[in-house]
């Protein structure tokens, strides 16, 4: 490994000939578990991440096959392949996304036939992705679990892969670009005290909202589009690196006025404005508005081409919670619904510029608009399914039919609104 590859200051491995490596990438052709892992974890060096998955999820496609050729027991194949995904979501900057697939790793290596050089290197990455957001403490104990596997292996150079990863630790996590760090300083104040808990936001110095990675570059990218279109968006403060700061709206989203509304206090930011429009009229209006922005002006597609691509690959690599599905889909796994997609595919031909997680959590008080990292080119009912089903389950059916009334739907098409909500089940 040493001769091709060295590590970065994060400790990632870099090709030490790219160019060399890109030409071999470019001659290989993989028809088997090995071949495609081994182009997978190039072309993740190379930067190319998304063929990197197509060839990792191939690899795995075989593994769960059953397909054999010697390269060990197939457990022990599927531990490596979700170690190699991990590492192309984590060079790609999503994390969260890693740890899920480290851990799997780490788990099932410690239930299978002893390895310890697998266990090893999955304890290891594990390690890296905890270091990388900031739990230190975890991925001192991780990574010394690692160097303890390693000498007792006695394999000198990973032994001293590990001893570089524990020496550089206090490096994380990873530093904030200079543009960023000008905003908020070298060392500022993360809250998780705040209600915006999912789409990877972080409350920064009690003013901005920060995200990092693929995805806040694919929202950065909306927002610039977006502006000037007749929707109310969030201030960009800053943006380098993959690390998006937006800054604070002053205003709760519409969820606030959810099931704790009658237990409110007058003046609590639950409490309904004096005079203001109820919640379902307020996101109807709004996504009437984006819905009319033309379509031939979108360059992002959210077509069910590219949302079926990402539900497979999510059910495949085995990232998707069961657990969290609707009532009435509880019983099906993840791998019946994405069939069920597949086989009651509708049309579409009805397309505008949709939100794609169109819920009262992404719309601020004003009709202020928020994650647009998945806008694209859509079936309208991508959104009016979503928008329904949040509005029925956290606020009431008179809210729904507001929403209709506004975004001016006398009769929606319920197969449709069926679809796209069990489409969601698997994002």
């Amino acid at each position: 490994m040493t001769s091709r590859y060295r590590f970065d200051e994060r400790q990632r491995m870099i090709p030490v000939d790219p160019a060399g490596l890109a030409a071999r990438v470019a001659a290989s052709a993989p028809d088997d578990f090995a071949g495609f892992r081994q182009t997978g974890i190039e072309l993740m060096l190379l930067g190319r991440f998304e063929e990197a998955l197509d060839h990792l999820d191939r690899a795995l496609e075989l593994v769960q096959a059953g397909a054999s050729d010697g390269l060990g027991s197939g457990e022990q194949r599927r531990i490596s392949v979700w170690i190699n995904l991990g590492d192309v979501y984590r060079y790609q900057g999503d994390v969260a996304t890693a740890e899920v697939l480290y851990r799997r790793a780490v788990d099932a290596a410690r239930q299978c036939a002893p390895v310890p050089e697998l266990l090893s290197f999955a304890v290891q990455h594990l390690g890296k992705a905890l270091a990388e957001q900031g739990r230190l403490a975890e991925a001192r104990t991780l990574l010394a679990e690692a160097q303890h596997l390693r000498i007792a292996e006695g394999d000198a150079e990973l032994i001293e892969s590990t001893r570089i990863a524990l020496i550089t630790l206090e490096q994380s996590p990873i530093p904030l670009p200079p543009t960023i760090v000008a905003l908020v300083g070298p060392a500022p104040t993360f809250s998780d005290e705040h209600e915006g808990q999912s789409g990877g936001v972080a409350f920064v110095n009690g003013g901005y909202w920060m995200k990092r990675g693929p995805r806040a570059a694919a929202e950065h990218e909306r927002f610039e589009w977006l502006r000037g279109r007749g929707i109310r968006l969030p201030e960009i403060a800053a943006f380098e690196a993959e690390v998006l700061l937006l800054a604070d709206a002053g205003a709760v989203s519409l969820a606030a006025r959810g099931h704790d509304y009658d237990d409110a206090e007058p003046d609590s930011a639950v409490a309904r404005p004096a005079d203001g429009p109820s919640v379902g009229t307020i996101m109807g209006t709004l996504l009437r508005r984006l819905h009319s922005i033309p379509v031939d002006e979108c360059p992002f597609d959210g077509r069910l081409d590219v949302t079926l691509a990402q539900a497979r690959r999510a059910v495949l690599e085995g990232l998707v919670d069961a657990e969290d599905f609707d009532d009435d889909n509880q019983a099906r796994t993840p791998e019946q619904v994405l069939a069920r997609l597949r086989a009651e595919r509708p049309d579409e031909t009805d397309l505008v510029v949709a939100h794609g997680d169109y819920t009262s959590a992404n719309v601020l008080e004003g009709a202020i608009l928020l994650d647009v990292g998945a806008l694209g080119v859509a079936d309208r009912y991508r959104d009016l399914a979503l928008a329904a089903r949040d509005l029925g389950d956290h606020h009431s059916a008179e809210e729904v039919a507001a929403f209709f009334s506004a975004y001016g739907l006398d009769a929606p098409d319920q197969r449709r609104l069926d679809y796209y909500r069990l489409l969601d089940e698997l994002f």
